[in-house]
């Protein structure tokens, strides 16, 4: 698994993150969303709430999640003057269930791939069981996971 991380929205005290797998494909050809985490910012602590899509975790080890929530972790505390103590809520909702919802009639979906974003690529190490099943991809479309 190579753990990306898109950087959707900061401003000086925020930053809201996009989680992808990019060895994972959907069947439109990109990488599959696994999830998202906002990140709130103070003097003494990182305030995270984390949410990796129940469809990715399903087959993953406790540990494998946990190494997950570390190099995150390690991502967003490493910037100097960036508290490393940190207060993390971890969610698992599925992604069917996911909805977005905006009054902006500007808003385009596609609008987001195509602004200045940071990546930064993460290992992590894979635990776990290969099924041939279909789950759902990024924007809840179906894909087939190896």
């Amino acid at each position: 698994m190579r753990l990306r991380v898109t950087r959707r929205i900061r401003t000086p005290n925020s930053e809201q993150w996009t989680l992808f797998d990019s060895d994972r494909r959907d069947v439109q050809g990109d990488m599959e969303n696994i999830g998202k985490m906002d990140l709130h910012y103070d003097d003494e602590l990182v305030y995270c709430t984390l949410l990796l899509w129940k469809e990715f975790i399903a087959n993953l080890g406790e540990e494998t999640v946990q190494a997950v929530v570390d190099d995150l972790m390690d991502e967003a505390t490493a910037p100097i003057g960036v508290p490393a103590l940190y207060s993390l809520d971890f969610f698992t909702p599925s992604l069917g269930d996911y909805k977005f919802f905006t009054n902006d009639e500007d808003y385009d979906e596609d609008e987001d791939e195509d602004e200045d974003s940071v990546e930064e690529e993460l290992e992590a190490d894979e635990d776990e069981d290969e099924e041939d099943d279909t789950r759902p991809g990024s924007n809840g479309r179906a894909s087939t996971w190896p």
